[in-house]
């Protein structure tokens, strides 16, 4: 795959990172190491959604790599990427809430 820049909402809620399919079906050719998912995700409105996709590899913040995976699917424009706890994680990110910065 490519280098592929998305802005992200880091959010400390969701259970796994996502990316939304408008955005993934403009960058998917650059990606690599995506396949279809079998997961059925549980959204932070009640909503069971089908992810699409799944994808695998190394992730990129300022220079930091990991080792990550989001899943896919239709965001309904809230969101483009939610980098979510496992992706936090992965990048032992700290969040300072005084200044609302990771």
């Amino acid at each position: 795959g490519e280098v592929v820049r998305v802005k992200a909402l880091f959010d400390e809620g969701a259970m796994m990172s996502v990316m939304c399919t408008s955005v993934f079906n403009d960058v998917k050719h650059r990606l690599g190491n995506w396949a279809p998912s079998t997961k059925r995700l549980h959204m932070a409105n009640g909503a069971i959604v089908q992810s699409e996709v799944v994808w695998k590899g190394e992730v990129v913040i300022g220079g930091v790599q990991a080792q990550g995976e989001f899943e896919v699917l239709q965001s309904g424009g809230g969101w483009k990427f939610l980098f979510g706890k496992p992706l936090l994680r992965a990048f032992k990110a700290v969040h300072d809430y005084e200044v609302d910065e990771v």
